[in-house]
């Protein structure tokens, strides 16, 4: 059974270990990335146990079951968790659960290993056998400092030494824990991320999430925001005049914003959901499916432009759909001119609207080519698995125009020991 304890470094971890960092304290935080590394049990210092603690606890998916407290008169109790092998995590470490998952991997292997990064900042991470946990399970279970105790168990054994796979910081005062909050936030990104993305989107939604992270505000109730604010911006592109349209974009921007906070905000206080995953696919397809509408609505009267239009949203609602659903790699070929084939879907949206704010402004009556342009699908070579052994391509029309990836409220991983692994979709 693989087993994490969590441990104070000296004196000052126990308070540490209780501040909030960016909505959540770093105890919580070093118990969910064990947990989501693959411990089934985490064992925590009584020192730690509070009533907020123990509510965040229960509020915390893929928790339930896994916290044991421990206490002066648990020590057999750690040496039963550990007789196998054992993590070993000071409580206010912030630390992600793939920098923990090989530790917990494979304790076939009895060689004790400890991560460099923790070393050098005099708080080791590291992965004890039995004998060891042993020795040192009177003073886990009565949350003794053991910072100290255990630098000198590595220089003195030479233990095997990792580089850690993602982020590993340890606040030892209170200077430390302004960069916690720091890595934290520049952490958020994704690689699905445009080049709008990063330069623009995360450095206001980030502001956003600092604040929504001190309210009672749930990541689905912000993605309920987006919609809202996206909506607005369907009604301004709405037989839009030239003003009107360049609120839009602006409107546009705002919900762009929203969207990423809700992801932002559900990471960071591990509020994850599959529930949130399909709102917030749902909310990004019906968005950009009414912009695709109004635009061609507002290019000029007549049925031909509205047809148009519902050809075109139809367009996004579907490559949405099988982007989302179909098990499938897309090779997405050349867009019109080929120019911006290597632009992300928002980029390129966003390049959509202001062309048409500048031609609703100085040539309107060159709308309609840029609606029949929009509702124009681009080809796409879609890998589909068949019950063969070979893959069956299939060629399909896909819209150029659909809502950008940026889903992350949910792990797609089977399990809780998956999380770290699996790429997450919101």
């Amino acid at each position: 059974m693989a087993a994490a304890v969590l441990y104070l470094t000296d004196s000052a971890s126990t308070a540490l270990a209780a501040v909030p960092v960016a909505g959540r304290p770093l105890a919580l935080r070093a118990i969910v990335a064990a947990a989501r590394a693959g411990a089934e049990i985490v064992a925590v210092p009584a020192q730690l146990r509070s009533a907020e603690l123990e509510r965040l606890l229960a509020g915390t998916r893929g928790l339930g079951g896994r916290v044991r407290w421990l206490g002066a008169g648990a020590a057999d109790a750690v040496r039963a968790l550990a007789a196998g092998g054992c993590l070993l995590v000071p409580a206010a470490a912030l630390v992600e659960a793939r920098t923990l998952a090989p530790l917990l991997a494979d304790f076939a292997e009895t060689t004790e290993t400890t991560l460099t990064e923790s070393l050098e900042a005099g708080a080791p991470i590291l992965r004890v056998m039995g004998d060891t946990a042993d020795r040192l399970a009177r003073a886990l279970a009565a949350g003794e400092p053991l910072g100290q105790v255990l630098v000198r168990h590595v220089e003195a054994t030479r233990l095997k030494q990792v580089t850690a796979a993602g982020l590993c910081f340890c606040a030892r005062g209170r200077g430390d824990l302004m960069k916690a909050d720091r890595l934290l936030y520049a952490g958020l990104g994704t690689e699905n991320d445009t080049g709008v993305d990063a330069y623009l989107h995360r450095r206001l939604s980030r502001g956003l999430t600092r604040v929504l992270v001190r309210t009672p505000a749930t990541p689905n109730q912000v993605s309920l925001l987006s919609l809202s604010i996206g909506l607005g911006a369907v009604w301004a592109f709405w037989h839009a005049t030239p003003l009107s349209a360049a609120a839009g974009v602006v409107v546009y921007l705002m919900a762009c914003v929203v969207d990423h906070s809700d992801g932002e905000l559900a990471r960071l206080t591990f509020q994850e959901s599959r529930l949130g995953a399909h709102l917030d696919w749902a909310i990004d397809t019906v968005i950009h499916s009414g912009l695709v509408l109004g635009l061609a609505v507002s290019a000029g009267p007549g049925a031909a432009t509205t047809v148009i239009g519902l050809l075109g949203s139809a367009g996004v609602a579907l490559s949405a759909f099988f982007a989302r659903y179909l098990p499938r790699e897309i090779a997405v070929g050349e867009t019109v001119g080929g120019a911006l084939k290597n632009m992300g879907n928002r980029d390129l949206f966003y390049l959509l609207l202001l062309g048409f704010v500048l031609l609703r402004w100085v040539a309107p009556s060159a709308l309609p080519a840029l609606a029949l342009v929009v509702a124009t699908p681009g080809p796409a070579e879609i890998a589909m698995p068949s019950t063969s052994p070979e893959w069956i391509t299939v060629s399909m029309a896909q819209s150029r125009w659909a809502p950008s990836r940026d889903s992350w409220k949910v792990s797609r991983a089977s399990s809780p020991s998956e999380w770290s692994t699996t790429q997450a979709i919101r």
